[in-house]
C-alpha cells in the first residue's frame, strides 16, 4: 500500500475530528505549532533519558505533523504560508530530534548526524520540485514510524542505521528520476 493511500485515508477517518477544530477556529498553522510546542519538552525528557515521556510526547508530535496536513485538506485551508511554515516546522522537529539523540547517546552520534544530513537532503529534493514528494521509499512518515518503533524496542541504532538507508535509497530514486525526465541536466 503506497503512503498516499494510507495518507488519504487517515485524512478521510478523521474528518469529522478536522470539521471540529475548524468550526471552533483551530487553524492548520495551529495545530503545526502545537507539534513544535510539544516537541520542546520531549527533547527535554529525551535528553534526560525520560524514555517514556520523551516517545509519549514524540507520538503526540508525529500525531499532530500528520494532523495539520489533514485539517488543511480536509477544510480547504491550505495556503502557501502554511505549507512552508509546515515545511520548516517539519525540519526543526527532525533537526531537533536528532541532535539530541546525538547528545543523549554519544555513541549514536555519527549515525545520528548521517540520518539528520540524509533525511534534510530528502526533503530538499522534495523542495526543488513537488513530484519528487511521491518517489522513494523512505519519506518523512515512514522514517518516524521506523524512529518510533526503533526506540520503543530500545533499538536506536538499528533505527537510524534502517532511516539513513532509506533516505540515501531515497535520495538515489529521485536523483534517477531527475536524471531521467529532466534530461537538459
Amino acid at each position: 500500500m503506497d503512503l498516499n493511500d494510507v495518507r488519504g485515508r487517515f485524512h478521510k477517518s478523521i474528518k469529522p475530528f478536522t470539521a471540529f477544530l475548524i468550526k471552533y477556529g483551530i487553524k492548520p498553522n495551529v495545530v503545526t505549532s502545537s507539534s513544535l510546542i510539544f516537541m520542546i519538552p520531549a527533547c527535554y525528557f529525551l535528553l534526560n533519558h525520560e524514555d517514556g515521556l520523551f516517545i509519549s510526547l514524540f507520538i503526540i508530535v508525529a500525531f499532530l505533523d500528520a494532523l495539520d496536513g489533514a485539517v488543511a485538506e480536509n477544510e480547504n485551508a491550505k495556503t502557501k504560508l502554511g505549507a512552508f511554515y509546515d515545511a520548516f516546522t517539519d525540519r526543526i522537529i527532525e533537526g531537533a530530534l536528532y541532535f539530541c539523540i546525538a547528545i543523549s547517546y554519544e555513541n549514536l552520534m555519527p549515525l545520528s548526524f548521517a540520518a539528520l544530513i540524509l533525511s534534510y537532503m530528502v526533503s530538499y529534493t522534495a523542495a526543488w520540485h513537488k513530484e519528487l514528494k511521491k518517489i522513494g521509499v523512505g519519506k518523512r512518515a515512514y522514517r518516524l514510524l521506523v524512529f518510533i518503533i526503533a526506540f520503543i524496542m530500545h533499538q536506536l541504532f538499528y533505527g537510524l542505521l534502517i532511516i539513513s538507508l532509506l533516505a540515501a535509497i531515497t535520495i538515489a530514486q529521485r536523483l534517477y528520476y531527475v536524471v531521467r525526465n529532466y534530461k537538459e541536466l
